[in-house]
């Protein structure tokens, strides 16, 4: 193997040196606008603000129990609970979901 031939560790000397120009955006994001964005839920809340929990929520007890969450009107399946919190997920996969216990209830 000859000198030309072998493998280098370091970029080339083109790309010594180079960087990304200065962010110029109202935002001032700093070249990184997705630092300033924050992620919607996979599954928002569908309910009005006025709604109000059934009367006889349902407290699942076994992981891979099916549920109803009532908020966002989707099946799941129990997960995991968590504080005050209970973890969702749907029946076919997919990500999950916490819902407040007082909206999950037996399916019909």
């Amino acid at each position: 193997m000859t000198d030309s031939q072998k493998i280098s560790l370091y970029p080339p000397a083109a790309f010594v040196g180079r960087i990304l120009p200065e962010c110029a955006c109202p935002a001032d994001c700093g070249g990184r606008p997705e630092a300033t964005r924050r992620l919607a839920p996979a599954y928002p809340t569908v309910r009005p603000g006025n709604a109000k929990p059934p009367a006889a929520p349902y407290r699942p007890t076994r992981r891979g129990e099916l549920v109803f969450d009532v908020l966002n009107d989707r099946l799941g399946i129990f997960m995991d609970r968590m504080g005050t919190r209970i973890f969702l997920r749907p029946e076919g996969g997919g990500p999950e979901w916490e819902v407040d216990p007082r909206w999950v209830v037996k399916p019909a």
